[in-house]
């Protein structure tokens, strides 16, 4: 891997861990999802880098996808279990993190299971090593505690702009000849249920990325399209579009999605209503796995 490329990465998941860990102090019972948004994607530009995605705050059954609206006015209650899943791009070289918190003695186990699960996963991160074997090994713990994964979610490859490249690395055992290489980026993220195990597309959707310029009518469209350009195809949140008038706004995002122009992300819900916990790490793929979004780290060996 080029060094400046390898430093980069290693700089966003250095900036994601610290946001993380900063993050938690103001994560409490409640706080309202918008401000802690508004903080933590703060922190990331206050750094030097950007968010990779808007940062998602995902309440119980919600996995994924949940990221404030303008003007939301939810708060975490007391009983509530939180998801805080955070992006950090340095020029395009992402690192993601993300961890659960409970405010629900009932739920700690179950915040334990998707947790240990990625600290197991994270070992089998190595060169050869076939994704279905990580996969098992996520399913095996997770069950192991007594709840499933979420069988439709999955780990992901990392590229330059690109959040979800190949492969997928799945959360329970699959058949796949698929090896990992050395010097992947790979983002593990094992989610934990008392549910069904898979999550479903719900209400609503304030999350989308620009597909492709395209010929619009509406002058609102036009302006989404500009805003979104710089992003190079990464997610941006509806509430960070200038267009003060959430009717015109939806009318525009609805013609961009019309036209194939933007791609949307609707909120993921467990199918049953189900509570989901998540844990997750950037790794890179060596004979020593190299996290880069843990705190205290080493330069990964060559």
């Amino acid at each position: 891997m080029d060094k400046d490329v390898l430093e980069k990465y290693i700089q966003a998941g250095k900036i994601a861990a610290e946001v993380r860990e900063e993050s938690k102090k103001f994560v409490k019972v409640g706080s309202s999802l918008l401000e802690i948004a508004e903080k933590i994607e703060s922190l990331i530009k206050e750094k030097g880098a950007a968010p990779a995605f808007p940062v998602n705050l995902s309440l119980n059954n919600i996995a994924a996808h949940y990221t404030p609206g303008k003007g939301d006015k939810t708060r975490i209650a007391e009983g509530d279990l939180i998801k805080v899943d955070i992006g950090v791009h340095v020029d395009g070289y992402v690192g993601d993190t993300a961890y659960t918190i409970t405010f629900n003695p009932e739920y700690e186990k179950l915040v334990l299971a998707s947790e240990k699960a990625l600290e197991e996963a994270i070992k089998l991160c190595t060169p050869g090593r076939k994704i279905s074997e990580i996969g098992e090994k996520i399913n095996e713990v997770i069950t192991g505690m007594g709840f499933l994964p979420i069988s439709n979610l999955t780990g992901h490859g990392l590229e330059k702009f690109n959040l979800h490249a190949e492969p997928q690395i799945p959360n329970v055992k699959i058949t796949s000849n698929y090896k990992l290489k050395e010097n992947q980026i790979i983002a593990i993220e094992p989610f934990a249920t008392n549910g069904s195990g898979r999550v479903k597309d719900s209400e609503p959707t304030l999350i989308y990325s620009l597909v492709r310029p395209g010929p619009v009518r509406n002058q609102d469209a036009r302006i989404i399209m500009n805003f979104a350009s710089p992003f190079n195809s990464l997610p941006f949140a509806e509430r960070w579009i200038p267009i003060d008038s959430l009717v015109r706004l939806r009318l525009a995002l609805r013609e961009l999605k019309m036209r194939n122009i933007i791609y949307d992300y609707p909120v993921l819900k467990e199918a049953a209503g189900g509570v989901i916990s998540q844990a997750e790490h950037t790794v890179i793929v060596k004979d020593e796995p190299f996290v880069t979004t843990e705190l205290e780290n080493k330069q990964p060996s060559s």
